[in-house]
């Protein structure tokens, strides 16, 4: 149905009004009293009456009505300043990584470096790829929580298996000289919880992120805590430290803290609020405890949900358990394929291609001696949903691992109906590769 116009409707009131209040009014005047001087002297007071009501109804209306467009004006002034904003922001975040990679790239292919070069060029150019990828994948959280395409799944996940991979992982970009530990609050018997772990590492993948770019010296610190329902995450560091009247716009998406007297730090202004939205979906909340010059405090919690432990030893096997396996990759981008052979020689591991998803489903027809597959999604004749629906009806039994981009995550997880056994977000790196097979092939 359409709406109507305000100006209509205020217009129908008045015209409304006025009739009722002539009719009626004259109507009982009449009726009361017959003197036609006192009837003209009550008429005019009347009308007075009217006005000055009429009045301040409208003016009370009118009020309301511009109150709504003045912060509607204002919001899409705000919406037009962080616009701009964040393409000024995006554009610096986006160029900068690729003139690091471009142009150390171009750099490489000088025949008289020295090793020592070649090493420190193929670093920045590592290094920037990972900036430009964390931004992409930031972009694509805000995306996804913007359109409600997020959704939360619970799972059991070993705790201190998490943590520990998380320092693992961070360890190496510290800064030299900075002590970088880690607090786990249950032994490895009780460590077993029921979580989101994807979100789990994100927030705690963000907050340590942020500690790690802004600490220069002294330590970074983060673990958790178990109190009665709750689980206490925290990240502590000795770095810059924010201002008090900045803890809660931190958090507001492409906001930034920048000063004049500091250096410029990279990033888009995204990973604190996509800790908020996420913290939110897990029913949790954060408090930051900061001040200039003295370090930052960020603590999360978490509802919880204990689960019995489960058996990490595929997790911690030899590599060398996976000699001799047949793994079937279904990649229509040789590139891809050729990355994967790559990072999986010398594991003794033989690899069958496939270049869509109708020669996979023959491959495994023709091949009982497949152990795994690693299924691409976006494939010509046949994609990898299609095909593993095949596969899975020939061999129920047989892992199978998508490889796609950051969004098919979403796609999977939302009920294609499809019995992936896992997956793999690209890019990738070999140990997550090898991670992801030990995990989903039985062990020798």
């Amino acid at each position: 149905m359409k709406k109507i116009r305000f100006e209509y409707k205020f217009t129908a009131i008045y015209l409304f009004l006025g009739f009722l209040w002539i009719l009626f009014s004259d109507s009982l005047l009449n009726s009361l009293i017959s003197d036609n001087n006192i009837l003209t002297r009550i008429q005019t007071y009347k009308g007075w009456f009217y006005v000055t009501v009429t009045a301040i109804l409208f003016f009370y209306i009118l009020k309301k009505h511009l109150l709504k467009l003045r912060n509607a004006e204002q919001k899409a002034v705000e919406s037009d300043r962080l616009k701009t904003a964040f393409l000024q922001n995006i554009s610096h975040e986006i160029r900068t990584p690729m003139n690091g990679i471009i142009g150390f790239a171009g750099l490489l292919e000088d025949e008289n470096l020295s090793e020592s070069q070649r090493k420190e060029y193929l670093t920045t150019i590592i290094k920037s790829s990972n900036r430009l990828l964390d931004l992409v994948n930031q972009v694509l959280d805000i995306s996804l929580i913007e359109t409600g395409s997020i959704a939360v799944h619970y799972k059991p996940v070993r705790l201190n298996h998490l943590v520990e991979e998380i320092h693992e992982i961070w360890s190496p970009q510290v800064k030299e000289g900075i002590l970088f530990s880690l607090s786990k609050g249950f032994d490895n018997e009780n460590d077993t919880i029921i979580t989101d772990e994807e979100k789990l590492k994100q927030l705690l993948n963000n907050l340590i992120g942020n500690a790690v770019k802004f600490t220069e010296t002294g330590y970074i610190r983060f673990g958790y805590i178990a109190a009665g329902k709750e689980l206490t995450f925290f990240v502590e560091d000795s770095g810059i430290g924010i201002p008090k009247e900045s803890h809660e716009v931190i958090f507001d998406r492409f906001h930034k803290i920048e000063r004049p007297t500091s250096r410029f730090f990279d990033g888009a202004g995204l990973g604190l609020a996509i800790c908020k939205s996420t913290l939110d979906m897990l029913n949790g909340k954060m408090v930051v405890k900061s001040e200039p010059g003295a370090g930052s405090i960020f603590k999360f919690t978490i509802p919880y949900k204990p689960a019995k432990t489960i058996d990490s030893s595929k997790a911690v096997a030899d590599y060398k358990s996976i000699a001799g396996l047949i793994i079937l990759v279904a990649e229509d981008e040789m590139m891809n394929f050729r990355y994967i052979e790559e990072l999986l020689s010398g594991t003794g591991i033989e690899l069958i291609h496939a270049s869509n998803g109708e020669e996979a489903v023959e491959q495994c027809k023709k091949r009982n001696d497949i152990s795994l597959v690693l299924m691409d999604i976006r494939m010509p004749n046949m994609n990898g949903f299609d095909a593993t629906r095949l596969i899975k009806e020939l061999r129920p039994e047989l892992p199978v691992v998508a490889q796609s981009a950051y969004l098919i995550k979403n796609e999977i997880r939302h009920g294609l109906q499809v019995e992936f056994d896992d997956y793999l977000s690209k890019p990738f790196l070999k140990d997550e590769l090898l991670h992801a097979i030990l995990k989903n092939i039985p062990l020798k």
